[in-house]
């Protein structure tokens, strides 16, 4: 039981490192840049449960709260979270549980993990247009195509890739750890 709970940690502190150390690098497109963080944070909730997804970003959220320059263009502190683009991050948090979850309950094959993939990346994409609608005091048309529109094709590039990686690396770890035999 002990071991159990030192990989589960073990898991969050490298899953955390990995988002932190990926998110910073964007490519500007107007006020919401392409990023890594979906990416990276679809791929940990597709190889990780539920529970491991949820603390890996939440730690990575706690990191850049705390002022270490771990969000999108090396930014940090609540201040981002409050930002326009604050709700992509905290859109991390209930997208790639969501996907770790939904993974949970159906058999891991491309077309499930990719259908659960593009719902939880749509979730993340939602959930920070929204916020950035409600921020920053613009219309929805506005809102969706500063915040969700331009980043449509961008997220299936992304849940494709994901899918691919994602079901490798579970098939090249599910013989070292039970941990990572799935359904």
């Amino acid at each position: 039981m002990k071991n159990n709970k030192l990989y589960s940690l073990t898991l969050i502190a490298i899953s955390a490192a990995i988002i932190a150390v990926l998110s910073p690098f964007t490519l500007p497109l107007g006020p919401v840049p392409i990023t890594l963080q979906t990416l990276v944070i679809g791929l940990i909730a597709t190889v990780l449960k539920a529970r491991e997804t949820f603390f890996a970003v939440l730690l990575y959220l706690i990191m850049g709260c705390m002022g270490i320059p771990v969000f999108a263009g090396g930014t940090s502190g609540i201040i981002t979270l409050v930002s326009p683009t604050g709700g992509y991050l905290v859109g991390f948090l209930i997208g790639g549980t969501l996907i770790s979850w939904l993974l949970q309950k159906v058999h891991y094959r491309f077309t499930s993990a990719f259908t659960v993939n593009i719902l939880g990346h749509l979730v993340m994409l939602l959930f920070g247009t929204v916020w950035l609608k409600y921020v920053s005091n613009v219309s929805w048309t506005v809102a969706m195509n500063l915040g969700f529109t331009p980043f449509i094709i961008v997220e299936i590039g992304k849940a494709i890739l994901v899918t691919i990686f994602g079901l490798a690396i579970i098939r090249a770890l599910s013989h070292t750890n039970n941990y990572f035999t799935k359904a």
